[in-house]
């Protein structure tokens, strides 16, 4: 416990699109991308490796993600991860990627006062109590400008939500809360980005090794993370 960096709060928004700076270049290569035709419309399909942040040469599982003029759908699937614990997946969006100072986009770029132009945030898309097998299995759809679930003005920022589901970056982000707590924090553990967390594990609640995955209630951090290119 000792060797832990604990981060505030108010700092975490600064991660969230932490494979930019990670694995952002396994991923960006790895990505398979796809086009389906609906009955209502064109949709582009893409799926993309995710990896553990601190680990960008093995891959921890896989996503998809779903692009149409109305929003986005995804789902994501992994393993090994700890049963009992709850962990929320997070849809991180960068509106216009091409003002980003990189390629893929960075932590920099996100609710960035300096670059507003990116219009970034990052929003809820589902939570689980993990089982006994470890695995996590998590699908969610983001409607376009819905800006209920923006973790980006939890933290302090201005939700912006998905504006641009076509040409957007999304990134999918795993977030663990640790053990569940029955009751009312429960319940904001499932649904909320600070929910239950008392101390945040890694630099700026990244997770930089296993050693920085949480263990006792009230520890968070954000684990695991996959990228899709427009």
């Amino acid at each position: 416990m000792e060797n832990r960096m604990v981060s505030r709060p108010s700092r975490l928004w600064k991660l969230l699109g932490v494979l930019g700076s990670t694995a952002a270049a396994a991923v960006a290569l790895q990505v398979t991308a796809e086009g389906a035709a609906s009955g209502s419309g064109s949709e582009h399909v893409t799926t993309s490796p995710a990896y553990w942040f601190w680990d960008s040469d093995t891959v921890a599982g896989s996503s998809k993600l779903v692009r149409s003029q109305k929003g986005v759908s995804f789902t994501y699937k992994t393993s090994n991860l700890t049963p009992g614990h709850v962990v929320t997946v997070w849809v991180v969006v960068f509106n216009n990627p091409e003002l980003c100072a990189t390629t893929p986009c960075t932590p920099a770029d996100v609710g960035n006062p300096d670059n507003p132009g990116v219009q970034s945030d990052f929003l809820y898309g589902g939570g689980h109590i993990i089982g006994g097998s470890g695995r996590g299995n998590f699908g969610g759809h983001l409607r376009v400008g819905d800006t209920s679930g923006s973790g980006l003005a939890e933290v302090g920022g201005t939700a912006v939500g998905l504006l641009n589901p076509e040409t957007a970056e999304i990134h999918l982000a795993l977030h663990s809360h640790g053990p569940m707590v029955p009751g009312q924090i429960l319940k904001e553990q499932l649904t909320t980005f600070l929910g239950g967390c008392q101390t945040f594990l890694g630099p700026d609640g990244l997770a930089d090794g296993p050693e920085d995955m949480p263990v006792a209630v009230g520890e968070c951090s954000t684990f695991q993370g996959s990228i899709h290119q427009p």
